[in-house]
């Protein structure tokens, strides 16, 4: 994957939750805010920047088919960055499970859980990479 395509979504993201965000504070938590933005000069034509972000999606963001496969790509890219957080996971329960070994049903069926879920989360990374690989030859043509 690109790092233009990273970058643009991260940058989708982040609009997203500076939007949630100002949607939950209140009238003064938000003048508090701007003002403190203000101050390190950060702030553009609005304290949360919306105008400049928006313009940098929009000047980086292709074509109308060309949006549809960076967003089917950036699901698969979330979704291996789910399968890692997955991993990360089943790798501490696996180690957990080591010491412990098969000595009782319930910790033998544990393990196999986990097993099959490490299986399911390792076809969820190829189908997501045959995806992101798809895309790219289909940006390509």
């Amino acid at each position: 994957m690109s790092a233009t395509v990273s970058l643009l979504a991260e940058l989708r993201h982040a609009d997203h939750i500076i939007k949630t965000m100002l949607n939950a504070m209140t009238v003064q938590q938000q003048a508090r805010v701007g003002a403190k933005l203000e101050a390190d000069g950060v702030a553009g034509e609005g304290m949360t920047r919306h105008h400049e972000r928006a313009a940098v999606i929009a000047a980086a963001a292709p074509a109308s088919a060309s949006a549809q496969m960076l967003r089917i790509e950036q699901q698969a890219v979330d979704i291996l960055s789910q399968a890692d957080h997955a991993d990360i996971l089943l790798q501490a329960l696996f180690d957990k499970l080591d010491p412990v070994g098969d000595t009782s049903p319930e910790v033998a069926a544990i393990n196999c859980f986990a097993t099959c879920t490490a299986r399911a989360v390792a076809l969820m990374r190829e189908a997501a990479d045959n995806i992101v690989a798809l895309v790219v030859e289909g940006g390509a043509a």
